[in-house]
């Protein structure tokens, strides 16, 4: 997976900078304004969680690119040879700078954790830890981490925006870009939700942990040794 894990948020002084209550129905909004959406963090920490409206097909995960493809089942027991990563309940994404830990949780309550940085995603095995490449089809929403999930390729600007609404009880910004709707809170400017085709996706955005953030050992002890590698290898170029 190529770049892994899908971009934007805020800085710190947004997440606890002081913020104006846009929570009632009977509140007017003003128009919305550039910056449209907050750019994802060089420090932050955030969590989506998915609703799937039916049970989708076997092999496809539509929910963070082609949006006229079906995700795959959600939970649904993969291939040893090919874990299936794209139908998650739950990702959580912590990142610092151009490192990023992600948590995929599924509907049995199993989870998976990696390790990013820049194009490299280690994971820990029973065999070891394993290093791969971040792309759209192996590990997807890992992938889509760098930004937002579900917001790839999405226009969110005043050509797409449809009007100030309630969005879970909460005031926001409603923009449709092809088939994507999001939700956009008007004091952060960042996502409150999106729904694309027959998923539904809600962020929350935590405290940032101390950073760095702790990376397994033996996933840490891997990427120094292929940084190494790396460095050593450029240099002779």
């Amino acid at each position: 997976m190529k770049k892994t894990f899908f971009a934007t948020v805020i800085g710190l002084s947004l997440l606890t900078g002081p913020k104006i209550g846009w929570a009632q129905s009977d509140e007017k909004l003003p128009e919305p304004h550039a910056p449209y959406l907050a750019p994802v963090p060089d420090y932050g920490h955030w969590m989506v969680t998915f609703k799937y409206k039916e049970a989708p097909s076997n092999g496809a995960a539509s929910a963070t690119g082609d949006p006229t493809a079906a995700p795959s089942v959600p939970g649904a027991q993969p291939a040893p040879s090919a874990p299936d990563y794209s139908s998650p309940t739950s990702i959580e994404t912590i990142k610092t700078g151009d490192l990023r830990g992600v948590t995929l949780t599924f509907s049995d309550g199993t989870s998976k954790q990696f390790t990013c940085q820049g194009d490299w995603v280690l994971s820990s095995t029973p065999k070891g830890p394993q290093l791969s490449i971040a792309s759209p089809q192996a590990i997807p929403y890992v992938f889509y981490t760098i930004g937002f999930i579900l917001l790839d390729g999405v226009t969110i600007n005043m050509s797409t925006f449809k009007e100030a609404a309630l969005h879970n009880k909460v005031m926001a910004f409603h923009y449709k870009s092809g088939a994507v709707d999001v939700w956009i809170d008007p004091n952060s400017m960042l996502p409150l939700g999106a729904k694309q085709n027959g998923i539904e996706v809600a962020y929350e955005f935590l405290t940032p942990p101390p950073r760095p953030f702790p990376i397994p050992k033996d996933q840490a002890d891997l990427l120094q040794k292929e940084e190494a590698a790396y460095k050593a290898t450029k240099s002779m170029r």
